[in-house]
């Protein structure tokens, strides 16, 4: 791994292109006391260039099994909001220069409003939201479009103690398109996913 990437507020190295950020994967990490779920995507500069990331990219939600998507929503991190595990916006850059082999990273949290259900079926669909446009099959970034898409099997997802089987998967794309990368929150029905805008990889 090369040096650290470091911030800039000008234009220092071109802007990173899609061949550029060859490599991207996620984190999921276990719910808190509160049962906060934080989770982190990592996009690296995989060319022998340095270029520079120009913005936040989108974070976009599917509904999975019992999770319903009307209920589910993608928001800005700020300060004094739920996700007090996640960084201060203040550590947020609008202008990023990735050296090759260094990456940025983009923090979630899913912080739950209500347990998924014990009877009924909910139906599973996409919202995204907290960042600029968003590339197919998701939508604009300010909207929550509570589609579905196709059998979510909840009839099959009954668990041993009556709850239905939901989970939510949260995806990162950046600027540049691709390349999408994906993390899943089990047990998750209905809540918000707070995200943050590029931060340094360390």
């Amino acid at each position: 791994m090369s040096a650290n990437p470091s911030a800039t507020t000008g234009t220092s190295a071109l802007a990173c292109t899609a061949t550029q950020l060859g490599s991207s994967n996620s984190t999921v990490d276990a719910p808190d006391a509160a049962g906060v779920v934080y989770g982190t995507f990592s996009v690296t500069n995989t060319s022998g260039t340095s270029c520079t990331v120009g913005g936040p990219g989108t974070v976009g939600t599917s509904a999975i099994g019992a999770a319903d998507s009307s209920k589910i929503t993608v928001v800005q991190h700020s300060a004094g909001d739920p996700a007090a595990g996640l960084p201060d916006p203040s550590t947020e850059t609008s202008q990023l220069v990735l050296a090759p082999g260094s990456a940025y990273l983009v923090k979630f949290a899913w912080v739950p409003s209500e347990t998924c259900p014990t009877t009924g079926t909910s139906t599973g669909g996409t919202t995204t939201g907290g960042s600029t446009a968003s590339p197919s099959p998701t939508e604009d970034a300010s909207t929550s479009s509570g589609s579905t898409t196709g059998d979510t099997g909840t009839s099959t997802q009954l668990l041993e103690d009556g709850t239905l089987d939901g989970s939510v998967q949260v995806t990162h794309t950046p600027d540049t398109g691709s390349p999408t990368v994906t993390a899943v929150v089990t047990n998750a029905c209905a809540g918000t996913v707070y995200r943050t805008g590029v931060l340094a990889g360390s």
